[in-house]
């Protein structure tokens, strides 16, 4: 079906505050902007979002807020943009059948998370959790024992990512000496050395910072028996997957001083908003402990990165059709459109589960058609199930004409002209 026309003017809907940045961004592509903070209802909302073609949103919720229900109201929505880290809120595949693009920006606050964790290394060396809450009750407990410099110790890096080679630069600024281990082979920044397992990187470690990825073989990888292959008086610090630790098994690593502490900001079964109910688990109360409610991505300049990112990135998918950036899309990077030519887009709906095959067939389909007409260039590309072509062709004239021939494709979910 033909995307329905949204005028001259492009209306972004906002379901929360952004950033200044964000809203800069918009103001200058010359978008009209509507603020609707208020709690909804999914019939509320289904009401309201018809009129917009953007919608964004940023906090993160136990539902999805923009369900199927309510996505299927939104006739003239071209796109989604996230301000969270993941698209929790979005029922992607709805989305993806509209073919809506949501774009998030994922990597935009790890910076934030590595500083967070090369913090806790000092503190944790410091004991400086225990000295502030003793002198928060009033005792004045001014020692060194156990206290130490952090200058010239190992800390060892459990998954070298965009994380955990961001912290090894920062750790190597403060004079430690960083190593490495990851299950897939990866070059080293700086000095930082790699160690061919696990078992290894834990004797040598006196910090080890967990930076691993939410899938099923990294659940409690973590356990007993890694801390008793850590080193007595070591330091364990997570930041990533909130359940790659045992917190019970570590709770008794530290209790019998085995471990000298540990610095947790990811929890399993941790709340997904700020609601008025107790938190508990094990480590609570246990000495030289830092617990924070998962805030290694929460700052400014992270949400500020995100917010830059995600908005450019919307506003160059409306203007030339580029979907970098885009979760679960096909990934196209567009060109700029040449004086004489118009650019068109269309999103293909790919049932087969033989992917290769259908899209074969789509691609003669597509072929068939744009052979009668002046195409400069062409580029289709495919993902879960969807596929997205974007076209050059000459003369104003003939873009509906072909416009409409593709929206007759069986297969075809929307078509537009940019």
């Amino acid at each position: 079906m033909l995307s329905p026309a949204f005028g001259k003017t492009v209306k972004v809907l906002l379901l929360d505050p952004i950033p200044s940045a964000a809203l800069r961004a918009f103001h200058e592509a010359n978008y009209e902007i509507e603020e609707a903070f208020e709690e909804m209802s999914e019939g509320e909302l289904a009401r309201r979002i018809g009129e917009f073609n953007i919608v964004c949103i940023e906090h993160t919720s136990e539902d999805i807020i923009l369900t199927d229900e309510v996505l299927r109201s939104a006739h003239r929505l071209l796109a989604i943009g996230v301000f969270s880290q993941t698209p929790s809120q979005v029922d992607l595949s709805t989305a993806r059948i509209m073919g809506v693009p949501v774009f998030t920006s994922p990597y935009s606050r790890f910076h934030s998370v590595a500083e967070l964790m090369v913090s806790s290394l000092i503190l944790l060396a410091r004991q400086v959790p225990d000295r502030s809450r003793e002198i928060h009750s009033g005792t004045w407990n001014k020692i060194s024992t156990n206290c130490y410099e952090v200058r010239g110790k190992t800390l060892g890096i459990v998954g070298y990512g965009h994380v955990g080679s961001q912290l090894g630069v920062m750790a190597e600024a403060l004079s430690l000496r960083v190593i490495f281990y990851d299950s897939v082979a990866l070059m080293p920044i700086g000095r930082a050395s790699p160690k061919n397992s696990l078992e290894g990187l834990l004797a040598e470690s006196d910090f080890v910072a967990l930076n691993v990825s939410s899938v099923p073989e990294n659940v409690k990888m973590f356990g007993k028996a890694q801390f008793d292959m850590m080193k007595p008086g070591s330091y364990l610090i997570n930041a990533s997957f909130n359940e790659a630790i045992d917190l019970d098994a570590l709770a008794e690593a530290i209790k019998s001083g085995h471990l000298r502490g540990a610095a947790i900001d990811q929890f399993p079964s941790q709340p997904k908003s700020n609601k008025k109910t107790p938190f508990t688990n094990p480590l609570q109360n246990l000495p030289n402990v830092i617990l924070t409610p998962a805030i290694g991505d929460q700052t400014e300049e992270g949400k500020e990165r995100v917010a830059v990112d995600v908005t450019s990135s919307i506003v160059r998918y409306i203007s030339d059709g580029t979907t970098y950036g885009a979760v679960s899309f096909p990934s196209i990077a567009a060109w700029p459109i040449k004086t004489g030519m118009v650019k068109i887009s269309s999103w293909s709906w790919i049932r087969n589960p033989l992917w290769i095959s259908s899209g074969w067939l789509k691609m003669k389909e597509i072929d068939y058609i744009l052979s009668a007409y002046n195409v400069q260039k062409q580029v289709l590309d495919t993902d879960s199930g969807v596929g997205y072509l974007i076209a050059d062709v000459a003369t104003e004239h003939l873009a509906t004409e072909i416009v409409s021939q593709l929206a007759m494709l069986s297969n075809t979910i929307r078509t537009r002209i940019l």
